[in-house]
């Protein structure tokens, strides 16, 4: 097959979506797939605005010319899209178009694969809903969407352009107005589908509540598959210790991502502050990430009364992480905005119990199983992590759960199954 993957976040960019089109490209290239990547890029000169760039004669990866942090600080937004563009994609004769942002390039697969006649197949990743509480400035970039790029890329009926209209009347506020926006925004896209892939039964749920009697669609349940990383000498793990103040009798826990306010990030501090600290002397929460609200995090680190035992890293190559997880007793995941959580996954892989808060984000944590899940406040969360810092015994029989669960959902056994996923709509297809 010729598969076009179309994503509005690529590398440099480092985030779940940038690993998990990458992990795509790879499985399903090792099946014997030809795999486009069709992506933003940071700088391009304006005479190269209306070419398709390969990134290089051999990858695959075609990126557009875009604007850096038109709505979001890290997130390129791409806008030129001339006619030459959408001929050049038609030439590449692809089978299966699968998008993974509802934003511009996404958009542009969309408009792709419909003038085309080729299977769609949209991926929910980003549960933007939930994400505007924490971003509201971005209402200008949404209605843009939702008035302008999204009927210039998506062929809407009458009843479409009317449901879109609607959405240009105020709200009584800011937050309110950008998700009744999204809803009926993603809800409209979604029905032009062959298939809507989402990774946990949180957002299965969710965008099956959002259809109506006019817009619906097929939703399937599918986790991204996530490998193991790469294992940690135990000479990388000593450096990593002694770097960082870490003692081997050390009782770690905390959190490897995007440090943004979207996170929850703040319950964890307020739970070794509060309840862990005192409890188990030898202790330390342990950050690995970055972001803009890293500052804030450290903030709020600096005035509690334990702020020598609470560590920020920084952001760490992916392949370097295994580090991170091997000197963790206790993976906590507090986010109540994911998908599907990528590095519950990697956290499971390492066999760390892990304490989440969304019972529904991840189908590799098992309450009781390999870990807990606690409630949304500190003290719930504190109790969690007690419970299992106190027990070897528990901690033992956690970890080897982690890694059955885990096993579960490789990438090349989820790629198998997205693989049967577009032969069927390929299928479908011909036989319309």
């Amino acid at each position: 097959m010729r598969i076009g993957l179309f994503t509005d976040s690529y590398r440099p960019s480092i985030n779940g979506i940038v690993y998990v089109v990458e992990s795509l490209k790879r499985e399903l290239e090792a099946l014997g797939h030809e795999v486009y990547v069709f992506c933003p890029a940071k700088s391009i000169s304006p005479s190269k605005q209306a070419e398709l760039l390969h990134e290089d004669e051999n990858s695959r990866i075609i990126r557009f010319r875009s604007i850096t942090g038109a709505f979001f600080d890290d997130y390129d937004t791409s806008v030129f899209f001339p006619p030459v563009v959408q001929r050049q994609i038609a030439n590449m004769n692809l089978d299966v178009v699968h998008i993974f942002t509802p934003s511009q390039i996404g958009l542009l697969g969309v408009k792709a694969a419909k003038k085309n006649n080729i299977p769609l197949i949209i991926q929910h990743c980003t549960d933007l809903y939930e994400f505007v509480d924490h971003y509201p400035a971005v209402l200008p970039g949404v209605l843009a969407l939702a008035g302008v790029v999204f009927p210039l890329s998506v062929k809407l009926n009458g009843q479409d352009l009317l449901e879109v209209a609607k959405l240009y009347r105020p709200r009584s506020g800011v937050t309110k107005w950008n998700k009744d926006i999204i809803e009926r925004v993603i809800t409209i896209l979604y029905s032009k589908a062959d298939a809507v892939i989402a990774l946990s039964r949180k957002s299965r749920d969710q965008l099956e509540s959002w259809q109506t009697e006019d817009y619906t669609y097929d939703v399937t349940l599918m986790p991204n598959g996530v490998n193991a990383l790469p294992r940690a000498s135990a000479k990388r793990v000593a450096e990593f210790r002694e770097q960082w103040g870490l003692d081997e009798k050390d009782e770690v826990f905390g959190f490897v991502g995007r440090l943004g306010e979207e996170k929850n990030l703040p319950i964890l501090i307020q739970a070794f502050s509060e309840f862990i600290a005192e409890a188990r002397p030898k202790s330390k929460l342990l950050f690995v990430g970055d972001f803009e609200y890293r500052k804030t995090l450290e903030k709020m680190a600096a005035e509690t009364d334990f702020a020598d035992r609470i560590i920020f890293t920084g952001a760490m190559p992916r392949e370097d992480l295994g580090v991170a997880y091997k000197v963790m007793n206790v993976f906590t995941f507090p986010s109540l905005k994911d998908t599907q959580g990528w590095v519950l996954h990697e956290a499971a892989h390492a066999g760390k119990p892990i304490v989440i808060i969304d019972k529904e984000v991840s189908e590799v944590v098992k309450d009781g199983v390999n870990g807990y899940f606690a409630e949304n406040n500190p003290e719930s969360v504190a109790e969690k992590v007690i419970a299992i810092l106190k027990s070897p015994k528990k901690q033992a029989e956690f970890s080897a759960e982690s890694k059955k669960l885990a096993n579960k959902f490789t990438e090349r056994s989820q790629v198998k199954k997205l693989e049967k996923l577009y032969e069927n709509l390929i299928k479908a297809r011909e036989n319309q």
